[in-house]
């Protein structure tokens, strides 16, 4: 009779308790988080701010206003908008159902590449890496650049070491071959490196003429958005300050690694093992390691010319994790003992995740991540707000006044219809002013306002505190103030008495 362990690795319930413990925590913190302005991107071009609109429009907003994007996720986000609800709350959860796509398409590309074991092993580390986890809540498109990958090595490496390439096997991989295209820009970075793995390492046999087929009909389908996307390039090669912070090819190589690992050095033992594996003519190991660096490849050399990618956007290199995880999962598959060891491989992991949240935490990648909440501020003081009245404070992440070509700041989207003026000041700027010039650039907010709301994070520096209040007690009485939103003080100042 099979033991626990066994048990264990061959019931479904071990996957379906991963997938769900991912929902779950997702879910948890779906509210925690206001809409950024690549958030608002995504809303105003699938038709958010215009829902009278079909997909044509969609489509025209990409091509005159962000050539640099591919349509797939905006349709389709357009499509949710429409069939679910415009909500935020809503199109976020679309982002957690990839998410959790993608898990279950990890379980079972490792299963099919090295065994069952592996799979579920790949599906934890993937649902544990912290920079992955990122990406479930913003309304942008990562999670399903990765579950199309996912989705697209799994077709392949199928139809590979399927005895006959029938149609059933080769028309979904051309399906998803160009759904993958049409996901994000950088899809490029793993169908060219496939494309090297299929060429110089797949015997030439009919079924590798077939499967090579199937990708030329999905660069053919591609053809039609490809005059637009060199548009895109030109534009993104066009920006002095990206240029200016974009990352070396060793810096990115190495930020790539890192965020794959969780920051901890530890796990590079793995590819050791699945590098000794490779050298020993395991064609697995071979071909995850080829994949892997001719994808690395290509994002070195697309940066190197075209400078687009600095710290906040190696998100762009999402899809190279899963492929480092099955790596280091198939160099545990090496280990002695393996089957002891692998809990303890686990636990490193989950710490190692919660190190990285500590030490890095998600507001470098996402700005909305460290910021003040102002969509719970908004909610909390809707309708007590009164037309001219005057929010102010200041953050350290989220930019309220970006305006795009597409939609207006952040503050509009959630304070216009108020009738409110929000100056939330940005704390590098302040940091930049001495006391006395951030004391009058207050004094000049605060001329001919009867009313104020003071908003602030109590784990901010004192500094600015001081300032604004010693502004505010000058010229207002303080009516009340409230501390309902954790770890955010709101005060409220009338100018004449508040009996």
């Amino acid at each position: 009779m099979p033991g626990r362990y066994e048990r264990l690795v061959n019931s479904w319930l071990t996957v379906a308790a991963i997938l769900f413990l991912a929902f779950a925590f997702a879910v948890c913190l779906l509210d925690d988080y206001p809409i950024y302005v690549d958030g608002l991107f995504s809303m105003a071009t699938a038709g958010y701010f215009d829902q009278a609109a079909g997909i044509d429009g969609v489509l025209d907003r990409l091509m005159v206003k962000s050539q640099q994007h591919v349509p797939g996720y905006f349709l389709l986000l357009h499509v949710w908008g429409k069939l679910v609800n415009w909500s935020p709350l809503a199109l976020k959860l679309l982002s957690v159902f990839f998410g959790i796509i993608s898990l279950a398409l990890m379980y079972r590309l490792g299963w099919r590449l090295i065994g069952r074991e592996a799979g579920i092993l790949a599906a934890a580390m993937l649902a544990s890496l912290s920079f992955y986890n990122i990406w479930y809540l913003p309304i942008r498109m990562y999670t399903m650049f990765v579950a199309a990958a996912l989705l697209l090595l799994w077709l392949y490496f199928r139809a590979l070491r399927s005895r006959r390439a029938t149609r059933a096997v080769l028309a979904p991989l051309c399906l998803v071959c160009v759904l993958f295209v049409y996901t994000h820009i950088f899809s490029l970075a793993l169908l060219c490196a496939l494309g090297a793995y299929h060429v110089f390492f797949v015997a030439k046999t009919r079924k590798w003429f077939l499967i090579s087929g199937a990708f030329l009909v999905a660069g053919l389908a591609f053809l039609p958005w490809l005059r637009i996307l060199i548009e895109g390039a030109a534009y993104a090669a066009g920006r002095a300050e990206q240029a200016i912070s974009a990352l070396s090819a060793l810096d990115l190589l190495w930020a790539i690694t890192s965020l794959g690992i969780n920051a901890s050095h530890l796990f590079l033992l793995p590819f050791a093992l699945a590098a000794a594996r490779a050298l020993k003519r395991d064609r697995t190991a071979i071909a995850l390691w080829v994949i892997l660096l001719a994808t690395m490849a290509f994002y070195v050399i697309v940066n190197h010319e075209l400078a687009v990618i600095d710290v906040p956007r190696t998100r762009y290199a999402v899809i190279v994790f899963p492929l480092m995880i099955l790596l280091m999962v198939k160099g545990i598959e090496a280990l002695p003992l393996r089957k002891p060891l692998l809990i303890v491989i686990l636990i490193f992991w989950l710490a190692s995740a919660l190190l990285f949240q500590r030490r890095v935490g998600a507001g470098q990648f996402v700005r909305s991540y460290n910021t003040l909440p102002i969509h719970l501020v908004e909610r909390h003081l809707g309708e007590d707000f009164l037309e001219g009245d005057l929010l102010t404070g200041w953050s350290d992440g989220l930019n309220l006044y970006f305006e795009s070509v597409v939609y207006s700041g952040v503050a509009d989207f959630y304070f216009a219809k108020h009738g409110i003026e929000v100056a939330i000041e940005h704390t590098y700027e302040l940091g930049k002013s001495d006391d006395d010039a951030i004391a009058t650039m207050l004094r000049g907010k605060l001329e001919g306002r009867e009313r104020v709301w003071l908003v602030y994070e109590l784990d901010k520096p004192e500094r600015y505190e001081t300032l604004w209040q010693d502004a505010l007690h000058s010229q207002f009485e303080r009516c009340r103030r409230d501390d309902d939103i954790q770890n955010v003080s709101i005060v409220f100042y009338q100018r004449s008495s508040c009996a």
